[in-house]
């Protein structure tokens, strides 16, 4: 597998994202998040944007991949209006979270 070139794909989303009303906004990335999961994260994002011109069903379909390989991750984008920041944070697994839930109510 090749090397990830984090603050290349930051630059292609920065492209997309960054722009207009966004234009004097900022990325973090939490430092507990691998960069190579971040340049994912940030490439799916990214990608999912642009395929939002094709058609709905496309555009449908790869935002659900997009979510479901954000959450394997365990990673989630969020902005910060007032601080005009948008960071990537770790969260719970959707899948982790379900288990451990499991467990607590059936044992």
């Amino acid at each position: 597998m090749s090397q990830l070139d984090y603050e290349e794909i930051l630059a292609e989303w920065s492209k997309v994202y960054l722009k207009d009303a966004y234009a004097d906004w900022s990325v973090e990335v939490d430092p507990s998040i691998d960069k190579n999961f971040a340049a994912i994260a940030l490439f799916i994002d990214y990608r999912t944007a642009k395929s939002a011109g094709e058609t709905a069903d496309i555009h449908q379909g790869f935002k659900k991949a997009s979510l479901l390989i954000l959450d394997l991750l365990e990673i989630q984008i969020v902005d910060e209006p007032n601080n005009k920041i948008i960071r990537l944070v770790q969260k719970q697994s959707d899948r982790i979270r379900d288990k451990k839930l499991a467990k607590e109510i059936w044992g």
